[in-house]
């Protein structure tokens, strides 16, 4: 984790990209918590389902406009932007320049088909979760660094890491990570299941 700490550094646009249900969350309570070791910071965030010690809620793109001097968390961000109408890249993209203009370290989360081209473009760094190739946008720089990556974990149709795996691009170089499971903040550990063996009736 330490190697993902070390780009908070200044002003820039994280992008965690992976199929659903595959820790992007977890991995979003893992930098909070290493974070939160060594520095005070303000954190305003999105979607989020559990909530994290003193974290700030926000529920509209007007009070993400807004926001100033801080760590700034967009989970499920298609719920936030209308990423499938046209009309609103203008829109987005002023969004996107002005968050970065109010010195603010953005993470934009999604599956790969979120990471359009103009968003893409925008990301400084990548972080990849397990990504099927086809659900990414042709022609996007995401789309473009995740297939230049040729670990083993690569295959021809996925890259197949486990939940507690990532790959960080920092723009220059790719870094396989390990990732710690953070429990409390996981809300499908309580789900039953859906069928019981009869034997255990």
């Amino acid at each position: 984790m330490e190697k993902i700490t070390k780009l908070f550094k200044e002003p820039k646009v994280i992008g965690i990209i992976g199929n659903a249900n595959t820790g992007k969350s977890n991995l979003i309570y893992s930098i909070l918590n290493e974070l939160s070791k060594s520095y005070s910071f303000n954190v305003y965030t999105y979607g989020l389902r559990c909530r994290y010690q003193n974290t700030i809620d926000f529920h509209s793109i007007a009070e993400l406009e807004q926001i100033k001097n801080s760590l700034v968390i967009i989970d499920e961000m298609s719920t936030l932007f209308d990423l499938d109408n046209r009309k609103e890249k203008r829109n987005i993209e002023n969004t996107l320049r002005l968050i970065f203009h109010n010195n603010n370290i953005l993470i934009l989360v999604g599956c790969g088909e979120n990471f359009k081209k103009f968003i893409s473009a925008k990301l400084d760094v990548m972080i990849f979760k397990k990504v099927t190739f086809a659900d990414m946008i042709n022609g996007s720089s995401a789309k473009y660094v995740m297939m230049g990556y040729n670990g083993d974990e690569k295959g021809s149709k996925v890259l197949n890491l486990n939940e507690e795996e990532a790959i960080l691009y920092d723009g220059l170089h790719y870094q396989k990570i390990e990732i710690p499971y953070m429990k409390g903040f996981d809300t499908k550990a309580k789900n039953v299941p859906i069928f019981v063996s009869k034997k255990d009736k």
